[in-house]
């Protein structure tokens, strides 16, 4: 079976995030993520697993959804978010934040780590002959989560 992986240096985002442990919470911080994308599937009719332009335009799509914002997780059990007026406000561990909204996004996951931001950009690419897919999402150099879907769980949301 043949594959292609992508990485390309404008599939980036710099985002901040916090990640509560079951012991800890981390304060408000940032990375400059990089993601890459594996796809295995049967050759098209152009003998190409799928075409890479398109895929890094897709990548570089989701990524730039993600770009210079503040990732919430939507599903969060241990954060408390509120709108108010133009406003996000983030309750954690005792501490208040106040952010505009234009720079935040919800995201429908239960944290932001890297694993789950693997996932929920899986979910975010469209395949439809992919056998499987795998994100993988690179916090800090050397530190890589990925997340992989095979053929029946490709496409769902």
């Amino acid at each position: 079976m043949h594959f292609v992986q992508v990485k390309d240096q404008k599939m980036h985002f710099s985002s901040a995030h916090f990640v509560i442990g079951s012991d800890y919470c981390e304060n408000l911080h940032g990375h400059n993520y990089m993601v890459e994308i594996f796809v295995q599937a049967p050759l098209d009719e152009h003998s190409m697993v799928i075409d890479f332009t398109k895929l890094k335009k897709d990548g570089r799509k989701i990524c730039q959804s993600l770009d210079h914002k503040v990732l919430l997780p939507k599903h969060s059990t241990k954060i408390r978010i509120t709108t108010i007026e133009d406003s996000i406000e983030v309750r954690v561990e005792g501490k208040r934040y106040l952010i505009p909204s234009e720079d935040c996004i919800m995201l429908p996951i239960e944290a932001t780590t890297a694993e789950l931001l693997a996932e929920y950009i899986s979910t975010k690419l469209e395949i439809p002959n992919a056998l499987r897919l795998r994100v993988c999402v690179e916090e800090t150099p050397g530190s890589i989560a990925c997340f992989e879907r095979t053929h029946d769980k490709i496409g769902e949301k």
